[in-house]
């Protein structure tokens, strides 16, 4: 069995890689993360993302123009990211704070942090006792007809 200080570090390290690649996500010049894409319902089609920003607008003819695939917003020199880095590590710490949203999208940070915060369950001896005491509590409240 590993010490809790690999643990500790594997979580650490694990940490540091998945929010570096959360970082690469909503950072990088992808359609979805200008603050110029629009993303509207189109009927039968599903999501189409639309560039609202005025001069692509107005150098198209005020017409509308797709950005729903990621090589014209690469290249577009009027992206602007709507994400930082102040508010991405933010949105990554409240994805570890909650259980749910962490074992959905980072299971096995999910898997340690709960290991790292389970300090009660250790030992096999720990959990021999604490299945006894729970044991034991279960048969005093069938004798003494405690139902509720």
């Amino acid at each position: 069995m590993r010490t809790e200080e690999e643990v500790k570090a594997k979580f650490e390290d694990m940490r540091a890689r998945r929010l570096a690649q959360h970082k690469e996500k909503y950072l990088s010049k992808f359609h979805r993360n200008c603050e110029h894409n629009k993303i509207c319902r189109v009927k039968d089609n599903g999501k189409l993302g639309f560039c609202q920003n005025e001069d692509v607008l107005k150098h198209h003819n005020g017409g509308p123009v797709v950005c729903d695939v990621d090589g014209p917003a690469a290249t577009c020199p009027f992206f602007n990211c709507r994400n930082n880095d102040e508010t991405v590590e933010a949105d990554f710490e409240a994805i570890l704070r909650s259980p749910a949203r962490c074992g959905e999208k980072f299971p096995k940070l999910a898997i340690l942090i709960w290991y790292l915060q389970d300090d009660t369950r250790r030992t096999r001896k720990l959990r021999f006792v604490i299945a006894i005491g729970e044991l034991g509590r279960a048969l005093a409240a069938l004798v003494c007809f405690r139902w509720w």
